[in-house]
C-alpha cells in the first residue's frame, strides 16, 4: 500500500458525539492522497462504533489498551502514521475541504518543511460558556509569509507575537523528516506538559524557515469537553483540567521548576520552550526572560477574586527561588503591589459582522449545530467552492482595498441569503434534547 501524502491525526477519548461530525467534515477533502488516524485513548465502544458506522477506508483506527496521558497518546498516534506530512486536530475540530490540496501545492513550490495557519473558531452549542455558544469566527485575510523559526521564537517569548504563529503540528502541518529529527534526538516526538506547544518550538528550531498563512485551513472547535476551554476560560477549575493534571502527574510529567503553576496560556508556552531547549538546542543563547514573565502575571493575575492571590504570589516566588537576584527583585516589586482580578478570556465581540478582517457570526442563524455544518458554512462564505484557492498556491499578496471591499459586500449578501435559509432549516431540525449527538 503506497504512502499517502498526508496523515491527519485525531487523538480522542470518550468524545464519540463530536468525533462523528469531525470525521464527516474532514472526509470532504478535494484531494485523494491522505489518511485519517483516529487514536482512541481507551474509550468505551461508542468511539469504535462511530468509526465503523462511517466506514471510510481512509480511516485508520487504533485503541490504546490502557488510558494514557495526552503526551503518550500523541506519541502513539504518530507511530501509526504513514504520510509524508503530518497534521493533528482535536476530535471536535475539522479541516476545510481545500486544506490538503492547498498544502500539497505549497510544499511542492515553496521548499519549506512546515506550514502554519490562522484557524477559524467554532464553539459548539454545548460549550461550558453560554456567552460563546454556537459562535463562528472566520479569518478573512489572504496573506502568506515566509517566517524564520528562531526569530518567531524570540518574538513569542518576548510577547511580541502569539504562540499560534509558531509552526505547530496542531492545526498546522509538518514534514515527517523534521519530526523524525526530534524523535531521533529525544526518543519521542512530543514531550512536556503541553505536548503540541513543545513540538511547535522543536519544529521552529529544526525546520528553520516555514510558511505562515493568515487564511484558515481548519476550524478549531470548542465543545463541552475541550481542554482549551477548561484551562483558558474556566481557570483550570473544570474536571477536565483536573483529570489532565492527574494523568500527567501519573506519567511523571511536571512543569519546569522555573515556571509558576498557574492557569495561564503563557505557562504552557514558557514550559514548552524550556523543555524543547533542554532537549534540542541547549547551547543556543535564546532564553526566557523570567522577570518579564513574572511581571506579566503581576499585570494580569489569573484570578477570579482576591482570595486566590496568596497562591499566585507563592507560586511566583517559588519559580524564582533558584536565583537570589530575581528573588530580591520580586520582593521589592510586590511591597506596595495591589492585585486586581483579570477578566476571563473571550473571543466574541458584542456585535456580529466583520471586525479586524475577521467575520463573527451566531452560527445558529444559519442552521449550524455542529462542526460539520460550521465547515460547510465557512467554505461557502470563503468562496472557494471545492477548488484550491489559487491566491494561496501562488503566494499572491493580500487583495487590494477595492477587492476587499467587494468581497465584504459579497459576504453581506450571501449572509442574508444563508440566514433566511438557515432559519428555515433550523425550524425543521430536532431539538438538542432529541439529538443523540451531544452537539
Amino acid at each position: 500500500m503506497s504512502e499517502p501524502d498526508f496523515s491527519l491525526v485525531i487523538p480522542t477519548r470518550e468524545r464519540a458525539a463530536t468525533l462523528r461530525f469531525s470525521l464527516k467534515a474532514c472526509l470532504e477533502q478535494d484531494f485523494d492522497s491522505y489518511e485519517i488516524v483516529v487514536c482512541d485513548n481507551c474509550s468505551s465502544p461508542a468511539t469504535r462504533q462511530v468509526v465503523e458506522e462511517i466506514g471510510s477506508p481512509r480511516i485508520v483506527y487504533h485503541r490504546a489498551p490502557e488510558t494514557l496521558c495526552m503526551r503518550d497518546n500523541y506519541n502513539l498516534a504518530y507511530s501509526l502514521t504513514r504520510g509524508k506530512y503530518i497534521t493533528y486536530i482535536g476530535d471536535d475540530d475539522s479541516l476545510l475541504p481545500f486544506a490538503f490540496s492547498t498544502l500539497r501545492g505549497l510544499f511542492a513550490k515553496q521548499n519549506v518543511k512546515a506550514i502554519s495557519w490562522d484557524s477559524a473558531l467554532y464553539s459548539w452549542p454545548n460549550i461550558a460558556r453560554d456567552d460563546l455558544a454556537n459562535h463562528l469566527q472566520i479569518p478573512l485575510k489572504r496573506n502568506v509569509e515566509r517566517m524564520n523559526g528562531r526569530q518567531t521564537m524570540e518574538d513569542v517569548l518576548a510577547g511580541r507575537a502569539p504562540a499560534t504563529l509558531l509552526p505547530n503540528i496542531y492545526h498546522g502541518c509538518v514534514a515527517r523528516e523534521v519530526l523524525e529529527q526530534v524523535r531521533a534526538t529525544t526518543g519521542k516526538v512530543f514531550d512536556s506538559f503541553h505536548c503540541d506547544t513543545y513540538s511547535s518550538f522543536a519544529v521552529a528550531y529544526l525546520a528553520g524557515e516555514y510558511l505562515s498563512l493568515s487564511a484558515p485551513l481548519s476550524i478549531s472547535g470548542f465543545s463541552a469537553s475541550s481542554n482549551h476551554i477548561a484551562f483558558s476560560f474556566l481557570r483550570s477549575k473544570h474536571q477536565i483540567a483536573q483529570t489532565f493534571r492527574g494523568e500527567n502527574d501519573g506519567a511523571g510529567l511536571r512543569l519546569h521548576p522555573f515556571i509558576p503553576d498557574l492557569p495561564s496560556g503563557f505557562v504552557c508556552v514558557a514550559d514548552s520552550f524550556l523543555r524543547a531547549k533542554e532537549d534540542l538546542f541547549p547551547d543556543d543563547p535564546i532564553s526566557l526572560d523570567r522577570q518579564a514573565m513574572v511581571e506579566s502575571f503581576l499585570l494580569a493575575p489569573p484570578i477570579d477574586d482576591l482570595s486566590e492571590w496568596p497562591y499566585v504570589e507563592a507560586e511566583l516566588r517559588r519559580s524564582l527561588s533558584d536565583d537570589p537576584a530575581l528573588v530580591s527583585w520580586f520582593q521589592k516589586r510586590i511591597e506596595n503591589f495591589t492585585p486586581r482580578p483579570s477578566p476571563r478570556d473571550s473571543y466574541r465581540p458584542n456585535l456580529e459582522g466583520i471586525h479586524a478582517q475577521r467575520l463573527f457570526l451566531d452560527a445558529s442563524n444559519y442552521g449550524v449545530t455542529d462542526i460539520a455544518g460550521a465547515t460547510r458554512l465557512s467554505s461557502r462564505l470563503l468562496g472557494y467552492r471545492g477548488k484550491t484557492p489559487e491566491w494561496i498556491a501562488g503566494l499572491a499578496p493580500e487583495d487590494s482595498s477595492l477587492r476587499s471591499f467587494y468581497r465584504e459586500k459579497r459576504l453581506e449578501l450571501l449572509l442574508k441569503f444563508l440566514k433566511t435559509r438557515g432559519r428555515a432549516e433550523s425550524a425543521r431540525l430536532p431539538t438538542q434534547s432529541e439529538r443523540s449527538t451531544g452537539a
